[in-house]
């Protein structure tokens, strides 16, 4: 086994932050329980793939998974009795809005950027890329539209 395949393995099964060590997440483990046990969190549902579903979008303002840039959103859908992590987006601020825009059958969402070197905050779209939403809003030069925005959370 090469050294770079070893260190990813190891890098998958170390826990998230605030995780007991019981907890520790498996290769096929979902840190969608950790996220929901949390305190710290304002919670939303909204079908954002048009399967006549609710999805749960998450703000999680506990302070080990906030920087000076901002805090994490994560995205779940129903895993039969349960949930099962879509996306994990870091240095997020609120207000999190929903755009009328899809991509790949999700809707767009829109949120602020700033803090942590960024001088200007920004409002920008996330866009589904198939798989997920992008991790790090930072990078996107994107920005969000003002027109048909419904805020899910406003923190």
């Amino acid at each position: 086994m090469t050294r770079l395949a070893i260190v990813v393995a190891v890098a998958a099964m170390m826990p998230w932050p605030g995780m007991a060590s019981s907890q520790a997440a498996t290769r096929d483990d979902d840190p969608a329980r950790t996220i929901l046990a949390l305190d710290d969190k304002v919670s939303v549902e909204r079908d954002l793939n048009s399967d006549g579903r609710a999805e749960r979008v998450i703000y999680v303002t506990d302070r080990r998974y906030c920087g000076s840039g901002g805090c994490t959103l994560v995205v779940l859908v129903r895993n039969g009795a349960g949930w099962r992590t879509v996306s994990r987006t870091t240095v997020v601020r609120a207000p999190i809005e929903l755009l009328p825009t899809t991509r790949h059958g999700w809707r767009d969402l829109a949120v602020t950027v700033a803090g942590g070197g960024i001088t200007a905050p920004r409002r920008v779209r996330l866009r589904f890329d198939g798989r997920r939403y992008p991790p790090n809003p930072t990078v996107i030069t994107e920005e969000a539209p003002d027109d048909g925005a419904t805020v899910l959370i406003d923190r």
